[in-house]
């Protein structure tokens, strides 16, 4: 009876939060209770890697120096990346080219047979269309002429005229000009295509050198060929003067004839052949030098061809100015007096 008695009295007696510890939780409380009642969190210890080993407590070595950084690339040289263009490239192949041929002409080193097939085809085989051209231009130039000589009382120096003009400048440059469209391009396409197809290679690995067996007797055949072509021209030119002016304005063929035999002088017919020669030395060298450069398949055998033609006709007109320059500007005037007297 005093158990039940003394628990009921512990159930009915009034409880607060001081004196119990489950009311202490659950009523509202300061920040500082809870602070107290929370742990605060450990912090997890954290590994730390080292590459170098630890320096031992008996060891005297000192610590390895960190290695030094890696130096600078140096700058690459001033042209190394640097390319010429093409004209200058093949310009200069031209002048390296003309001066091998003239080394291996002067000791000797050029292929006998070679040279005949090439004097066969730039002499004879471009004789007909150098003569034809030579005809036409010679009459077209007779008309320009004579009638006005005719009209000024001049006739007599019709042909000393006409051979002065034929002679020092139309028949050299109209006989170039052909040459270089039938014989510059022919070799230019077949440099082109021997080098597109590596059989210049071939030679060499067979021992043979490309420049002697294939450019040398081509220079060669030029300047042989072309200043016999020239004075052949030169003779139809003349001719073919002669006869229009005496079938179509009435002056006589010995009139023709007489004033260009006084006009004329050896030196005129000389400074033809020597133009005759350096216009065919241009040609070739300028026409193999291309052929030999040659890269791209067939189109850049075609693009070889034309500039190698297009490059031979300017050095033409160029070299044809200096060399008039040069022979003809002193006493320029002395062989028209003594064909008019």
């Amino acid at each position: 009876m005093s158990s039940t008695t003394a628990g009921a009295a512990l159930l009915l007696r009034p409880t607060s939060a001081t004196t119990n510890p489950l009311l202490r939780l659950a009523s509202p409380c300061p920040k500082s209770h809870l602070l107290r009642l929370h742990s605060p969190r450990r912090r997890l210890p954290v590994l730390r890697l080292s590459l170098t080993p630890p320096a031992t407590a008996g060891s005297n070595s000192a610590p390895s120096p960190s290695p030094p950084p890696p130096s600078a690339t140096p700058p690459p040289p001033l042209f190394s990346n640097w390319t010429p263009p093409r004209a200058i490239w093949r310009g200069l192949s031209a002048l390296l080219l003309a001066g091998q041929v003239f080394h291996r002409v002067l000791t000797g080193r050029v292929h006998r047979r070679n040279l005949l097939a090439q004097l066969r085809r730039v002499g004879p085989g471009s004789a007909g269309v150098s003569l034809l051209t030579a005809a036409f231009v010679g009459m077209a130039f007779t008309i320009q002429f004579v009638r006005e000589f005719t009209r000024l009382g001049l006739h007599r120096s019709v042909g000393g005229v006409l051979a002065l003009a034929l002679a020092r400048e139309l028949t050299p440059v109209v006989t170039a000009v052909v040459a270089a469209g039938r014989v510059g391009s022919a070799f230019a396409a077949e440099l082109g295509t021997m080098q597109v197809s590596e059989q210049t290679d071939t030679l060499r690995v067979l021992g043979s050198q490309p420049i002697d067996y294939l450019v040398v007797p081509r220079v060669l055949a030029c300047v042989l060929a072309l200043p016999v072509l020239t004075l052949i021209s030169f003779a139809l030119g003349l001719a073919s003067s002669a006869f229009l002016a005496d079938a179509v304005f009435g002056v006589s063929t010995s009139i023709i004839l007489e004033s260009a035999r006084k006009a004329l002088r050896p030196w005129d017919l000389i400074s033809a052949l020597i133009k005759s020669q350096v216009f065919g030395a241009i040609i070739a060298v300028v026409s193999c030098a291309w052929g030999v450069t040659t890269h791209g398949g067939a189109k850049g055998v075609g693009e070889s061809t034309t500039s190698a033609v297009v490059i031979s006709l300017v050095g033409i007109f160029i070299a044809d100015f200096a060399l008039s320059c040069l022979f003809f500007q002193a006493g320029a005037g002395d062989s028209l007096k003594h064909a008019m007297g």
